[in-house]
């Protein structure tokens, strides 16, 4: 878990204080979509590496983990396609 918080902090840049109030929302976020805190972190970082706000991050995170819980695959594989959508959906495809 520290290594995935810490993974989160280099690409964003946020400062300790804020890092520590990140790890506890996230392990409230996890135990509300029944994973793991590292899994919640794991699926965050992939979606901070694109660069989006925090909001859209917790947005994501959380719609990426209840697909991976319900279709049984990992939640990077479910980022992807979910990426994809979203993405074909902003730019009007």
């Amino acid at each position: 878990l520290n290594e995935s918080l810490n993974n989160i902090r280099i690409v964003t840049g946020h400062n300790i204080d804020y890092m520590d109030k990140f790890a506890d929302k996230a392990n409230k976020a996890a135990k509300a979509l029944s994973t793991s805190t590292l899994n919640y972190t794991d699926a965050s970082l992939i979606y901070y590496q694109q660069g989006l706000s925090d909001q859209e991050v917790e947005d994501r995170t959380a719609v990426t983990t209840t697909m991976a819980n319900a279709a049984g695959e990992s939640a990077e594989k479910i980022s992807d396609q979910l990426t994809a959508v979203w993405n074909n959906f902003y730019d009007g495809s």
